[in-house]
């Protein structure tokens, strides 16, 4: 399945997403990019050389959450770390991908566990 999002504009929601009271101030070919956001309506029209939260539209927030797994993790270059992502929050922002991939493979395994728990309980 092909994305809507780039790269690129993933780990710039990932980023307004996971933040919400920062501002993205945009910076060479992150105004093109959010330039195509405006033209696909994933941001409000009125986001120029920044963009926060409340540009971000609810077709924009279900495009980033439903393109990922529940569980996930997103580059953030503007403070070297990786955002991860479970159930529609950011839940940790470790360091490296190393630890993000641990962290996401920890939470898939705990969520199967707690429906095989389920399962045994009904």
């Amino acid at each position: 399945m092909t994305k809507t999002l780039t790269p690129m504009q993933e780990r710039m929601l990932g980023r307004v997403i996971a933040f919400h009271a920062q501002t993205l101030y945009l910076r060479e070919g992150q105004v093109n990019s959010v330039r195509n956001l405006i033209k696909k309506g994933i941001v409000d029209e009125h986001c120029y050389l920044s963009i926060h939260y409340g540009q971000i539209t609810p077709l924009g927030r279900d495009t980033f959450f439903g393109e990922n797994d529940p569980v996930f993790a997103v580059e953030d270059p503007y403070d070297h770390c990786w955002l991860v992502f479970e159930d529609r929050e950011m839940i940790a922002a470790p360091r490296s991908q190393e630890s993000a991939d641990r962290i996401v493979k920890a939470l898939m395994h705990l969520r199967q566990e707690e429906r095989q728990a389920q399962k045994i309980a009904a």
